[in-house]
């Protein structure tokens, strides 16, 4: 993963260096706009492989269940937006307080939101690209949601989505992020459901207890 991200690194420079060269400011953009691209995808599998690295502990803290939220559709909002694909938030029902890690749980809320957005782009121009992210409390429970209407999924793909190192996006993916995301939410005593449609999008739904009991997983 990290050689073919560097193969794409080093593509992305030469059209910076031409488009100097050349006096050429449009092949500059598309340049620099694929170093940022994939610099950013190269930042994710940093930390996506230095958790994976060291098993850890979750360090519980007490956490506003609207603040956690919030915070996490702050920093998305932009990179939904510089993609142009649509960010919508329904916090109406987060409420209370949550028992969590926030710094993991939010690195495993992001690798799902970062899928949906790769889905949501892999979708033709003409349909819309929305991403949804909405959290409700329910008694002892809180739900996380991620829906998008980026291509979806055959049943065959959601099967395995949580497999280390099962990708199903060819050479642009690496096969740690929902893993990780998976193993997150585990250790938090809670799980993720997914449901998707070929073509139509899919949803995917953290569940975890307010007061979860923390463990270490294998």
């Amino acid at each position: 993963g990290i050689k073919s991200l560097l193969t794409g690194l080093d593509g992305s420079i030469y059209l910076v260096d031409t488009g100097l060269e050349k006096d050429d400011p449009q092949r500059v953009r598309e340049g620099w706009d694929a170093v940022k691209t994939i610099a950013g995808r190269i930042r994710k599998l940093v930390f996506d492989i230095l958790y994976f690295a060291k098993e850890r502990t979750p360090e519980p803290e007490s956490v506003k269940v609207l603040n956690f939220a919030n915070d996490i559709a702050a920093a998305f909002e932009s990179k939904a937006r510089d993609k142009r694909v649509d960010f919508v938030c329904d916090f109406s029902a987060a409420s209370g307080k949550i028992e969590i890690d926030p710094g993991v749980m939010r690195l495993a809320l992001f690798n799902l939101l970062d899928n949906a957005l790769d889905a949501c782009l892999e979708r033709d121009a003409p349909h819309t690209r929305r991403i949804g992210f909405s959290v409700r409390v329910d008694q002892n429970t809180i739900f996380f949601e991620v829906a998008d209407d980026g291509i979806g999924m055959a049943p065959e793909t959601v099967a395995k989505l949580f497999t280390l190192f099962f990708s199903s996006k060819g050479e642009k993916g690496t096969g740690m992020g929902l893993f990780i995301a998976d193993k997150i939410v585990s250790q938090h005593g809670g799980n993720i459901t997914v449901q998707s449609t070929l073509g139509k999008g899919s949803v995917f739904i953290v569940t975890l207890p307010l007061s979860p009991t923390h463990q270490i997983l294998d």
